[in-house]
Formats: structure tokens, C-alpha cells, sequence
């Protein structure tokens, strides 16, 4: 899979009116295409590239047009004082990811306490504790894309971050099926910003090149 590829499913996924079943199967398809033996993921651990923040922050974000601007933000203060200058894209995509975990978990304990705020309507603190149980498949999505980081296993990662999506979108989901009276959800904008963290993370690591080239 070559890295154009790899940052095209990224934001297939991350789009706000993608279908998270779509979304699933471009990655699903993309995954099966490259090989998973440990001969290829040495392969392309050898071919990890290294590169500046600015310079992965570029590569990551600058083709999103309108869009580019806050995430190349988003990534250069994510990197930055967290990663050394002159970096691999998987050590990159790492410190990203560990990033999205923590930025997830803080997001699950405010929609666990949420859940169980007796101030608020039961409709919307079940909504609360259905994202606290989707937030727990998000992490571990998230871990698991951390986890193929150490390998540049792109495979690993595409699949990780599939889960990680896709739980995050299904809270999203929820929140919007509720009447709130109009008023946003305390939660909403934690979870559009754990969205762009794991796509960050994504974006990083799929800047190493496919060990099927």
C-alpha cells in the first residue's frame, strides 16, 4: 500500500458524513492488499522515514485544503516538546496515539460522570453510559494502533484505527439521536476532538511506506 493510500482511507473514515460501514470496508480492502508476515513488517520498519515535525505535519495535513490549517496546528502542538526534531513517521505516529489514549480516557470518565448525574434527564444518562461503553472499544482500538506503531505493522494500524473510529463515531451517533433541548452536549466537542487526535495518529503512521511496494 503506498502512503497516498494509506492517507486517503485516514480521511475516508474521518469525514463527517462518511458511513461508518464504508469507512470500514475501504480500510478492510486497503488492509487485505499488503502483506502481514513478520519478513514484511521488518521491511518496512527498515524504510520508516525520518523527518522534521513541521515536515510530517505538512505531509499529514497540507492536501486537506480548508481543513489543513487547524489540523497542522493540531500536530505540531501534539509533537512538538513531546518528540524529538527529525523523528521516523512511527515514532511520530506513537506519540500521537498515546496522545488520542489520554485524550479518550479523560473523555470517558467526564460521559462516565455524566452518566450518573442524577441533575440530568435518563435519556440522556443512558446516552452518557452507552458512550462510556464505546469509549472502552476506543481505546483499545487506540492502543492497538500504539501497538503496530513499534512494528510499522500499517495493517495493524488501519485496523486499529478502524475500531478507534468507528467507536467514537457510534457515540457521536448516540449523542445526536437524543433531544437535548437544543443545548450541545458538555461531551461533543471532547469527542469531535478525540476524533481528530486518532486521525492524526493514523495520518502519521501512514506516512511509512507499504511493505507491499
Amino acid at each position: 500500500m503506498s502512503t497516498h493510500i494509506s492517507l486517503a482511507v485516514c480521511a475516508l473514515a474521518n469525514m463527517k458524513n462518511a458511513p461508518i460501514m464504508v469507512c470500514a470496508l475501504a480500510i478492510s480492502l486497503a488492509a487485505a492488499t499488503m502483506l502481514s508476515t513478520a519478513a514484511a513488517a521488518a521491511g518496512a520498519c527498515a524504510r520508516d522515514p525520518s523527518m522534521t515535525i513541521a515536515a510530517a505535519c505538512n505531509k499529514t495535513t497540507a492536501w486537506q485544503g480548508p481543513q489543513g490549517k487547524p489540523a497542522f496546528e493540531l500536530c505540531m502542538k501534539t509533537l512538538q516538546g513531546a518528540a524529538p526534531e527529525n523523528s521516523t513517521a512511527s515514532a511520530y505516529g506513537i506519540v500521537a496515539a498515546k496522545a488520542a489514549l489520554e485524550s479518550c480516557a479523560a473523555t470517558e470518565r467526564a460521559a462516565g460522570k455524566l452518566s450518573q448525574d442524577p441533575k440530568l434527564p435518563e435519556n440522556l444518562r443512558a446516552t452518557y453510559g452507552s458512550c462510556v461503553d464505546m469509549y472502552g472499544l476506543a481505546r483499545t482500538g487506540v492502543t492497538a494502533m500504539g501497538d503496530a506503531l513499534k512494528t510499522c505493522s500499517t495493517p495493524g494500524l488501519l485496523r486499529g484505527f478502524a475500531d478507534a473510529n468507528a467507536a467514537v463515531n457510534d457515540c457521536l451517533q448516540v449523542e445526536w439521536l437524543v433531544d437535548d433541548g437544543g443545548v450541545a452536549s458538555p461531551l461533543h466537542s471532547m469527542v469531535l476532538a478525540d476524533r481528530d487526535r486518532i486521525t492524526l495518529a493514523c495520518f502519521l503512521g501512514a506516512l511509512i511506506p507499504g511493505s507491499d511496494e
